[in-house]
């Protein structure tokens, strides 16, 4: 999670900036995940007036230090200071003046998804695939896994089973860290990679394409070689991992006022 702290900047329009006075602009990082983020691995930046240096001075793009993973007894999360000021407002003023603070932030990690096949020839014994909880906090996720029955014959078992990637968030995938805040052509595509583990091994095509109307893809994978004398309603885990791309997001505006 990333937002404007409440103090820097001060959003009240009793509590006003002067023209030329620096005003700190902070941003609140609290990394969710159970791994710790390295460095440089989020970046801010300032969009819109706050990035027009004709109206606000002292923009610039920062990133992150490091920050721990989230206390998974405690579910406590640690919270990381990021100064992407301080700014300094550039015109003259005759009358209060509100100007609204806006930002965007891009981070490139990837998504660990654990989910469950189960190896059985009996529709009944199909339990659930995608549990509450497989996804990590993330705006790209897999949103379903579907699977068919074991396919068995005289000499093979095979199963087939559907994958469900989707952008659920507010954001837009990118290629990696370095195209974040970059632009784009109407029609862009968002795209990603997935891997898989599990038993059998699993095969499942690397490339994901969103759809640009649902923000979706379905990914359909097989696994072959199934022991066909060890089918059961055991669900066997299996870890999916989309990966090779970055997520940029807007902040959550705050408005400030100025008085000259």
């Amino acid at each position: 999670d990333a937002v404007f702290a409440d103090y820097a900047p001060t959003s009240s329009e009793t509590d006003s900036y002067e023209p030329g006075e620096e005003i700190d602009i902070e941003v609140l990082l609290n990394n969710k995940l159970p791994v710790d983020i390295d460095s440089g691995k989020v970046k801010f930046r300032l969009t819109q007036n706050a990035a027009i240096d004709t109206v606000f001075s002292g923009a610039s793009v920062v990133s992150n230090s490091d920050l721990y993973a989230v206390d998974t007894e405690s579910c406590g999360t640690e919270e990381d200071e990021v100064e992407l000021g301080p700014l300094v407002y550039q015109k003259d003023i005759d009358t209060q003046v509100k100007e609204t603070i806006t930002g965007q932030y891009c981070y490139e990690l990837p998504v660990e998804v654990h989910g469950y096949l189960y190896f059985t020839d009996d529709e009944t014994l199909i339990g659930e695939n995608l549990p509450a909880g497989a996804n990590p906090p993330s705006g790209v996720r897999v949103t379903a896994i579907e699977q068919n029955i074991v396919d068995v014959d005289e000499d093979t078992a095979e199963l087939r089973f559907k994958i469900y990637i989707e952008n659920v968030g507010e954001g837009i995938i990118v290629e990696d860290l370095d195209e974040c805040f970059e632009y784009r052509e109407t029609g862009y595509r968002e795209e990603l990679t997935l891997t898989i583990d599990g038993p059998y091994r699993p095969e499942c095509p690397e490339d994901v394409k969103l759809s640009r109307d649902t923000l979706q893809d379905v990914i359909t994978c097989k696994v072959y070689d199934i022991d066909k004398n060890n089918l059961g309603d055991t669900p066997a885990e299996i870890v999916i991992t989309l990966d090779g791309f970055a997520y940029e997001q807007d902040l959550e505006s705050v408005d400030i006022w100025l008085e000259p």
